[in-house]
């Protein structure tokens, strides 16, 4: 049974026996799982499409290319997968066999060329297999931000996808906008045990979206966010609409800019308001509160864009204070764990201690005794000994107090 190990389980066990027109009676044959009870004049035909992509890709490519492909991302009806170099002179084949395996939900196979990069957070890809559809739904990408560069191998275009994720459509250019499948449990983490009915979110890097879509549609969340990616932004209102939201300014503000003025905004709307009475005609969701919670998910560098919260105001006692949500990159020393690592730099990026040449340590309890109520969550790999951490506290009046120089109790 060795030569089927690794085929598809749905394989039939009990199969039909070839027999003569004259015989009337039904006869069955059971697969063993010992070879010596099956005679050698039985044909077993397993089709391609019970077996696994890998096992095809193993018996087509040749000794110099083993062991082949183990993985590939499917979005919409792109499918990528992350060539290695002994790989890259089959990429015609490997394209082929994907495209024929994972029919009739995969168009386009196209192979991811290098990192994630750029201001927009945009990858490089080159085709692979497929159909041919590069016009932009939503207009060229023009200027000096165009990241995305292209590298036919075989087949024709198509990167406009449409994802559906827990009821929710989302529709964007897979080479225009960054996108995550596997963040998808992180979405639903939030939704499950932060977010609350009607709560004002904010997003400083909301991408395409999806997190926001998701959390208005169903939790009639009014949400406030931003990203550079002029692109982003429009591909994230015309989704909202697709999935019957009102992208008014009052339900839904998505704006194109920096995220530090976006986060610095927030605050200083909220000041603006509290010095003037709000007329009924004021539009704008955060002009009377600040949001009940603040993504910042660039885990690059997050934490460097925490001291805009200094221009939020400490005046009043907030009930309770927002929530702010930082994703960062972290590696673990000697002395620390990812987590702790993390924390810290959360920590520095709120209120540096001890230099720029001099990382400050363990600082987790001393944002406690500022009523930051911190935590620390593992949300993926990103590399060997290299983790994606979500770092989530509230930012209290004590802590914006102490960032705008104001130490006294």
């Amino acid at each position: 049974m060795d030569e089927f190990e690794g085929i598809h389980p749905k394989i039939k066990v009990v199969r039909n026996l070839d027999q003569d027109d004259d015989d009337d009676q039904v006869r069955k044959r059971i697969l063993l799982s010992s070879t010596e009870l099956i005679p050698d004049d039985t044909n077993i035909c397993i089709p391609h499409h019970q077996q696994p992509v890998t096992r095809i890709l193993s018996k087509m490519l040749p000794e110099e290319a083993q062991p082949p492909p183990s993985s590939y991302e499917q979005v919409g009806h792109v499918v990528h997968v992350n060539l290695k170099a002994q790989h890259v002179d089959y990429g015609k084949i490997i394209g082929s066999i994907l495209l024929d395996r994972l029919q009739p939900t995969t168009k386009t196979v196209v192979n991811k060329l290098g990192e994630v990069g750029g201001p927009f957070r945009t990858y490089q890809m080159g085709l692979l297999a497929g159909e041919d559809d590069s016009s932009f739904k939503l207009g060229e990408v023009g200027g000096p931000f165009r990241t995305y560069q292209m590298g036919l191998l075989a087949g024709e275009d198509d990167y406009f996808v449409h994802v559906v994720e827990h009821g929710v459509s989302l529709y964007f250019d897979l080479r225009k906008v960054y996108w995550c499948t596997r963040l998808e449990g992180e979405r639903t983490y939030m939704l499950k045990n932060e977010f609350q009915p009607n709560q004002i979110i904010a997003d400083a890097f909301c991408g395409c979206g999806a997190q926001l879509i998701r959390a208005a549609s169903k939790k009639g969340c009014r949400i406030v966010a931003n990203d550079l990616n002029p692109d982003a932004v429009e591909y994230c209102k015309e989704s909202a609409r697709k999935n019957g939201i009102d992208v008014s300014p009052a339900n839904f503000d998505v704006q194109c800019g920096d995220a530090r003025e976006f986060i610095m905004n927030l605050g200083m709307r909220m000041s603006e308001s509290s010095s003037t009475t709000p007329s009924s005609s004021d539009t704008t969701i955060n002009a009377s509160k600040l949001p009940h919670h603040l993504l910042l998910n660039f885990p690059l560098d997050s934490p460097s864009f925490l001291n805009a919260l200094r221009w939020w105001p400490s005046g009043e006692v907030m009930d309770p204070p927002p929530r702010i949500h930082v994703y960062t990159f972290a590696r673990g020393d000697d002395e620390r764990t990812e987590a702790e690592v993390a924390i810290d730099m959360v920590a520095d990026g709120l209120l540096p201690e001890g230099g720029y040449s001099i990382a400050s340590k363990f600082r987790g309890d001393y944002l406690n005794e500022l009523g930051c109520n911190v935590e620390a969550r593992e949300i993926r790999d990103a590399a060997p000994g290299k983790l994606v951490i979500c770092v989530s506290f509230s930012a209290s009046r004590t802590l914006l107090r102490r960032m705008q120089g104001d130490f006294f109790d």
